[in-house]
């Protein structure tokens, strides 16, 4: 069991349930080893639920992150979405999702499908991945953090964010600018 402490968050629930594979591109660190994975990411990311998941839908749920991971590296290269990937997204997206509904207090809730809360929590994702992927508004990226590949989708109102975190890889870059700064001073 990985726990839910190493999860991450960035406002698109597609691109958030990329993040359970972290460090993709150099130690590849699973964040959904078990079903129950799976059920802690979907309560912190869609809607809290104390359904339990099961292997089959784990697996179902790292296709399903897979092919959305695939589909956005061809979007952010200018390529047409793979085949597979669009097949995957497209199955999930039209299975019944969550609803909103105004709570007592005013606010929104959102309620998950009372007989499959996993999966419906899978068709949101998959929903906000067509939404994303089919926008081709160029701010779909790949952060360029030393050692990091997440994909972040820009919404600053420049448009013009190369980190999936500033706080996190955008921090590391500065330092070690900075570093170099003081070495090459150091050494003239």
């Amino acid at each position: 069991m990985s726990g839910d402490e190493g999860f991450r968050f960035g406002g698109r629930l597609a691109l958030d349930l990329t993040w359970t594979l972290r460090y993709r591109t150099v130690a590849p660190t699973e964040l959904l080893v078990d079903p129950s994975d799976l059920a802690r990411w979907v309560a912190r990311a869609v809607a809290p639920t104390s359904a339990v998941a099961d292997p089959a839908l784990l697996a179902e749920a790292i296709r399903l992150r897979e092919a959305i991971h695939a589909a956005a590296h061809a979007v952010v290269a200018g390529d047409p979405v793979p085949r597979a990937s669009r097949t995957v997204v497209n199955r999930w997206a039209t299975r019944p999702g969550p609803t909103r509904r105004l709570a007592p207090d005013g606010s929104a809730r959102v309620v998950l499908p009372a007989g499959a809360p996993i999966a419906g929590a899978l068709a949101a994702v998959a929903a906000d991945a067509v939404d994303l992927l089919a926008t081709r508004d160029g701010r779909l990226r790949v952060c360029t953090g030393p050692g990091c590949s997440l994909l972040f989708h820009d919404a600053s109102p420049p448009g013009r964010r190369r980190w999936c975190a500033a706080e996190r890889c955008g921090n590391r870059v500065n330092l070690r600018a900075r570093r170099d700064r003081i070495a090459n001073r150091g050494g003239a």
